[in-house]
C-alpha cells in the first residue's frame, strides 16, 4: 500500500481514488488566489539550512535517498538541492529566465497602458524518472516558481524522498498555502486508470525519461496540454586545427580540458563528451589520441569516480570487444588504462556521431569544419554541449555550424559539465516551459497603476514571523562594511559627521527602482505625456539623481537631466525651451527655484515631485496659489538604507503614504519599548526589505517616526496606508541635508567652550525653511552663529547654494526653552512646520 502526500495531508491508495475525482473543484479554488512567492522564497531557504550533515532532516532525507543512491553519493547530492534553494539562486534563476523578480504580478509596460506577466500554466503533472531522487526534488521546485499547482507522479517502487521533501518544504511555510500547490503520488507507469484521473486536469506535463517513455506520455496527454519533454541528450567535443599544433599551450590546454570533462561524473551528465571530434587527417587523430591517452592516465586518478554495475560493465565489454575485432580492419583503434581499465579512448576512422558506454570512454574521430552540419544534422534532436576550443577568428564561424547543426550550448573543454545560474537547459528555459504570457491593455479606471501587486490584498499568514532583534544604524553600518565587491556604492547619511556607504547588488537595486517608479505613477506622474527635469543632487556618490534617472528610465518617460544646480536662470530656461512640465527634486532647491524664476514658470510646471525631506502645507501652498503648480506630491518616501518605502497616490496629504508592499514590511513600535504601537499611536518605523541583499534589512529602524491611518484608500489600493510623523531622536531635515543635533553642541563646545543649554528650532517663512538655534541668554549669539557656519559644512552648502534655507542664531532666557513636559528636560529639536 503505497502512501501519498497529498496537498499537505498523507493518504492511501484508497483515499487517493477518493480525492482524484474532487480534483478539479480544488485546482479552481487554489489557481484563483495569488501565489505566495515570499513565502516559497523564505520556506526554500529555511530548507536548505537545514540540508546538513547531523540535522535531523538532513538525516532522514539522507536514509531515504541511500535506498537506492550510495550513500557517498547523497550527501553530495543533497548538498547540490541545499545551494539551488538558497533565496539568492532562486531569484537569480527567475530573474535570469523570467525577466522578473516576481513573477505573475502583471506589470506595466511603459510608457503605455498595456500590462504583461509571466503567469503559471495552472496544474502541472511532473513524470519523474526512477531512482533519481534529486530531480523530484528539484523538478517540484520548478513548478513552484513559476506559481503552479504541482502533481508530482513518482514510481510506485520509487522512495519516499520526494514526498517527505515536500512535506519538509510545507512545514517550514511562514505562510501556510504552499501545500495547497503539492501533491506527491506514488504512481506505476502501468497504472493508466490513475495516470489518466491526472493527465486529465493537467495543463502541462513535464515528463523526465528515454525517448519511448516521452513518447508514452505525448501519446497519454489530453489534447491542448503543453508537453515539457526532458529526454536524453548527447554531447561532444571539437577541437579546430589552430588548437592541435604540436607543443602549443593551446594543445596542451585542450588536452587537460578534454581528459577533465571525460573523467568527471564518469560521463553520467548530458553534458559530457561522449565523442571528440579533430580537425586533422587520421594521423593526426592518432598523435592527438596518444597524447589524450597520457593527459587520462595522469587526471584520472585525481577524479573521484564509481564503477559500472554489471549491465553497464556487460555494455563496456561488448563496445570494447566490437573495436578491437574492427582494429584489424583498420577501422578502429583502442587505447586502454593499462594499469585498472578505468578510461578508454577508441579512435574510429569513419565519420558521425557516436554515443559512448561512457564510465571514461571517448570516440575519437575527424571531422572538418565544413562538414559538421551534415555530419550532425541528423542527431539534431538528441545533441545539447559541445567542447569548443578554437581560435578567435574561427569562433564565430564555427559556433554557428554547431549551432545550426543542432547544438544548443558551446561551452570551453574543462567545463562541459559546468553551468551557471538561470542557464537554458535543452535550449530552453524551464521556467517559460511552465509559464505562459498573459496580457492585459490597461482600462480606464486604472491609468495611475504600474503594477498590479498595488491592487492585490495582503496574503493571510498562518503565523507572524518570529521576532529578529530591531536593527540600529550602527549595526546596519557594521553589517555594510563588511559588504565585499558591491555593484553600486552610494554615500548614505553624513548627520554623524562621519561618511557612510550604502551597497546594492544590480539586482537589488532595479527592483527597488521598478517599484519606486511604479509609487511615481500612482503619485500622478503620466509617462506618455509629461516631459521631466531632474533636479536631485548628482556626484559625490549621492544617490538621488542616478536613482530618479533609473526610475524616469523604467517609465520610458522624456527626462532633462539638469541635477541640483545654483543657476535657477539656466534651470528656468531649460523647462522653457524643452517644454517640460514635471519638476522634480529637493524641497529646499524646488523652492529656492520658484521663488526666483516663478513668474517666468507660471503656468508652465504642472507638477512638482519633491523627495528627501518633507515638505510642508505652506510651502505646498506656495507653488500651487502663487505658481501655479496642479500637484505637489511625495516622489517617494525611501533611504539610502532600506530603498524606496513608500509612495503617495491622489488622495494622500501632507505625510501620509502607501507602503510599498511589494518590497517592504513594515512594523511601528512604541517610542520607548519594543512593542507594537497601538491603533493611530505614533512609534517608531522598522522595515524588512525583501529586494535587499547587500545587507539583508531585517527590522531596521530607520530613524522616522509615524503611524497606521485606518480604513482603505479611495484610490482603491490594498496597500496599507501610514502617516509620518517625523524624525526620531537627535537627526532631523531642515533644508536639503540631515542635520545632528548633536553635532551642533559638540562644535560650540570645542569652538567656544559653551556647555549651556542649545535647543533647534525649525519653522517656516513661506518657502524658506528657517534653523534657528537657541543658546543661554548672555551668550555671544553672533559668534556661535559664525562657528557653525565654519564648522558644518551642510549649513553653508544650504546657503551658498541658494536653497530656500536660512540659519540664524538666538540668545534666549533659560524659561524660553520647550521643556519635556514629564522630566522637564530640554527638548533637543522642536519641528514647528505644519505638514
Amino acid at each position: 500500500m503505497n502512501k501519498h502526500f497529498w496537498f499537505g495531508t498523507w493518504i492511501d491508495d484508497a483515499e487517493l481514488d477518493a480525492q482524484l475525482p474532487q480534483l478539479e473543484a480544488r485546482l479552481a479554488q487554489t489557481l484563483c488566489a495569488p501565489f505566495p512567492f515570499a513565502d516559497l522564497l523564505d520556506a526554500s531557504e529555511a530548507l536548505a539550512a537545514r540540508l546538513v550533515p547531523g540535522n535531523d532532516l538532513h538525516e532522514r532525507l539522507a536514509a531515504l535517498a541511500a535506498e537506492t543512491t550510495p550513500r557517498a553519493d547523497v550527501d553530495s547530492m543533497l548538498r547540490g538541492i541545499a545551494d539551488a534553494l538558497s533565496r539568492k539562486a532562486l531569484l537569480d534563476r527567475v530573474r535570469a529566465e523570467l525577466g522578473v523578480s516576481r513573477p505573475g504580478v502583471l506589470s506595466r509596460r511603459y510608457p503605455g497602458h498595456q500590462f504583461e506577466a509571466w503567469a503559471p500554466l495552472g496544474a502541472v503533472v511532473h513524470v519523474m524518472p526512477s531512482n533519481v531522487f534529486t530531480v523530484a526534488a528539484l523538478g517540484l521546485v520548478e513548478g513552484l516558481l513559476a506559481g503552479n499547482l504541482n502533481l508530482v507522479k513518482v514510481s510506485a517502487r520509487d522512495t519516499a524522498f520526494g514526498a517527505h521533501f515536500a512535506e519538509a518544504l510545507c512545514q517550514l511555510d511562514p505562510g501556510g498555502r504552499l501545500r495547497d500547490y503539492i501533491a506527491v503520488v506514488h504512481v506505476a507507469s502501468k497504472d493508466q486508470p490513475r495516470l489518466q484521473a491526472l493527465f486529465a486536469h493537467a495543463d502541462g506535463l513535464s515528463a523526465w525519461g528515454g525517448e519511448k517513455a516521452i513518447a508514452a506520455v505525448r501519446q497519454a496527454a489530453p489534447q491542448g496540454v503543453r508537453v515539457i519533454a526532458w529526454g536524453h541528450k548527447i554531447s561532444f567535443a571539437y577541437l579546430a586545427a589552430e588548437c592541435l599544433v604540436p607543443g602549443s599551450p593551446e594543445r596542451a590546454n585542450a588536452l587537460r580540458g578534454v581528459a577533465t570533462d571525460v573523467c568527471r561524473l564518469d560521463q553520467q551528465a548530458c553534458s559530457s563528451p561522449q565523442t571528440l571530434f579533430l580537425e586533422t587527417d587520421d594521423a593526426g587523430v592518432d598523435a592527438f589520441a596518444d597524447d589524450l591517452a597520457h593527459a587520462l592516465a595522469d587526471i584520472s586518478p585525481t577524479i573521484p569516480g564509481r564503477l559500472p554495475d554489471s549491465s553497464e560493465r556487460a555494455e563496456l565489454t561488448t563496445t570494447l570487444s566490437i573495436a578491437r575485432a574492427e582494429e584489424a580492419l583498420g577501422l578502429t583503434r583502442v587505447i586502454e588504462d593499462p594499469i585498472d581499465g578505468r578510461w578508454r579512448v577508441l579512435v574510429d576512422r569513419r565519420p558521425g556521431l557516436r554515443p559512448s558506454p561512457l564510465y571514461r570512454t571517448l570516440w575519437v574521430k575527424a571531422l572538418p569544419r565544413d562538414s559538421i552540419a551534415a555530419t550532425l544534422r541528423p542527431m539534431r534532436a538528441w545533441l545539447q554541449s559541445c567542447g569548443l576550443a578554437c581560435g578567435l577568428r574561427s569562433l564565430a564561424d564555427l559556433s554557428r555550424a554547431l549551432f545550426s547543426a543542432g547544438v544548443t550550448r558551446v561551452a570551453r573543454p574543462g567545463e562541459m559539465v559546468d553551468s551557471y545560474v538561470g542557464a537554458p537547459h535543452d535550449g530552453v528555459y524551464a521556467l517559460q516551459q511552465f509559464s505562459r504570457r498573459i496580457s492585459l491593455d490597461g482600462t480606464s479606471s486604472a491609468p495611475d497603476v504600474g503594477s498590479f501587486a498595488e491592487l492585490e490584498p495582503p496574503a493571510p499568514r498562518a503565523a507572524p514571523p518570529p521576532p529578529a532583534p530591531i536593527l540600529h544604524k550602527a549595526e546596519f553600518q557594521a553589517m555594510a562594511g563588511r559588504v565585499q565587491n558591491p555593484d553600486l556604492v552610494f554615500r548614505s547619511g553624513g548627520s554623524s559627521g562621519k561618511t557612510v556607504y550604502s551597497m546594492f547588488s544590480w539586482d537589488d537595486y532595479h527592483d527597488q527602482m521598478a517599484c519606486a517608479a511604479h509609487g511615481l505613477v500612482a503619485a500622478g506622474l503620466d509617462p506618455e505625456r509629461d516631459c521631466v527635469i531632474n533636479l536631485f543632487a548628482a556626484g559625490y556618490l549621492y544617490g538621488s539623481f542616478i536613482s530618479f534617472w533609473t526610475i524616469l528610465e523604467t517609465l520610458r518617460v522624456r527626462q532633462l537631466p539638469m541635477g541640483m544646480i545654483s543657476e535657477y536662470n539656466q534651470i528656468a530656461d531649460a523647462i522653457l525651451e524643452n517644454h517640460a512640465n514635471v519638476v522634480m527634486g529637493l524641497p529646499s532647491h524646488l523652492l529656492g527655484l520658484f521663488a526666483a524664476e516663478g513668474p517666468r514658470l507660471k503656468g508652465r510646471v504642472e507638477k512638482v515631485f519633491f523627495g528627501g525631506e518633507r515638505m510642508t502645507a505652506g510651502q505646498c501652498q506656495f507653488l500651487m496659489q502663487e505658481c501655479g503648480v496642479s500637484v505637489v506630491r511625495s516622489a517617494a518616501y525611501g533611504s539610502n538604507d532600506a530603498g524606496p518605502m513608500g509612495y503617495q497616490c491622489p488622495y494622500c496629504e501632507g505625510g501620509v503614504h502607501h507602503l510599498m508592499r511589494a518590497i517592504q514590511r513594515m512594523e511601528i513600535v512604541g517610542l520607548d519599548e519594543d512593542r507594537p504601537a497601538e491603533p493611530g499611536e505614533t512609534g517608531r518605523l522598522l522595515f524588512s526589505s525583501s529586494a535587499r541583499d547587500y545587507p539583508r534589512v531585517v527590522r531596521y529602524e530607520i530613524g522616522d517616526t509615524g503611524s497606521w491611518v485606518d480604513g482603505e484608500c479611495p484610490c482603491g489600493r490594498q496597500d496599507p496606508l501610514f502617516q509620518l510623523q517625523g524624525r526620531l531622536g537627535d537627526v532631523f531635515k531642515a533644508g536639503a541635508p540631515f542635520f545632528n543635533y548633536r553635532r551642533f553642541v559638540s562644535i560650540l563646545e570645542e569652538q567656544l567652550d559653551y556647555s549651556g543649554p542649545a535647543q533647534i528650532h525649525i519653522l517656516e517663512e513661506g518657502p524658506v525653511t528657517v534653523l534657528q538655534l537657541w543658546i543661554a541668554d548672555g551668550s555671544d549669539a553672533r559668534a556661535a552663529e559664525h562657528a557653525l557656519r565654519e564648522g558644518y559644512e551642510e549649513i553653508s552648502f544650504s546657503e551658498k547654494t541658494g536653497l530656500a534655507f536660512r540659519f540664524e542664531t538666538r540668545a534666549v532666557p533659560g524659561d524660553a526653552f520647550e521643556r519635556v513636559a514629564a522630566s522637564g528636560k530640554i527638548k533637543p529639536v522642536c519641528d514647528h512646520r505644519k505638514s
